[in-house]
């Protein structure tokens, strides 16, 4: 598994433009050339990290390549030292296929601050396997209370013969969170036995004849009576 190019840039300590910190395009001072660090260039950012691609440029030196020369460069290690890193790496943990955007949307939704992984494993390896298994857990707590708002947005979809709208929606949530929600939704509204939140739900929204307004995303939490 590859890290991602924005976790080596901050954990190399990379100036990074605030405004394009959650764009697919990130911004940075270079720290190659440093010809965006002179006196009078404070507004510049030559370095661009592609996301996406996994790829950077700076854009007055030249320098280019994808992370794994990234990481060579700023290392001052040859490409092929760090290939061999990432090759024997193996996947300990569940937790560590979680991209950079979903760690991005559990810290929205529980506070706190991203920490570095990878200096935490080096460290102590037993607390950084405890810290992933808070982030497990935390992670599918997340995805609980996604279903539940999707949920409730199917169930406002069919009561007000807006169905299409609703799944749309929930399709783009999905999008959003980078995990599944619309059929495990549909699978619980087709069971006869349904958790206790779903008739909390339903219970919601036949006391109103119209919902407004409506719910801001499908992770809208509700009374949880489970």
């Amino acid at each position: 598994m590859l890290p991602d190019i924005l976790d080596v840039a901050d954990q190399n300590g990379l100036i990074i433009k605030p405004s394009t910190q959650s764009r697919e395009e990130v911004l940075c001072k270079c720290p190659f050339c440093h010809e965006d660090s002179k006196p009078g260039k404070k507004r510049r950012y030559y370095l661009s990290l592609n996301t996406k691609d996994q790829v950077f440029k700076c854009w007055f030196c030249g320098k280019s390549g994808g992370v794994l020369r990234f990481i060579s460069l700023l290392e001052g290690v040859p490409e092929e030292q760090v290939r061999q890193r990432y090759r024997k790496r193996k996947i300990v943990h569940p937790a560590e296929r979680l991209s950079r955007n979903q760690r991005k949307l559990l810290r929205q939704h529980t506070g706190g601050k991203e920490p570095n992984w990878k200096l935490m494993r080096e460290r102590d390896f037993a607390y950084y396997m405890r810290s992933m298994d808070l982030l497990w857990e935390q992670w599918n707590e997340f995805l609980e209370t996604e279903r539940q708002g999707a949920y409730l947005w199917l169930i406002i979809g069919i009561k007000n013969f807006k169905y299409q709208k609703y799944i749309e929606r929930i399709r783009q949530r999905e999008k959003e969170i980078e995990a599944p929600l619309l059929d495990d939704v549909l699978q619980i509204y087709s069971c006869s036995v349904r958790p206790k939140w779903t008739e909390d739900a339903e219970r919601f929204v036949c006391n109103f004849k119209s919902v407004s307004p409506e719910p801001e995303r499908a992770g809208m939490k509700t009374e949880d009576k489970r």
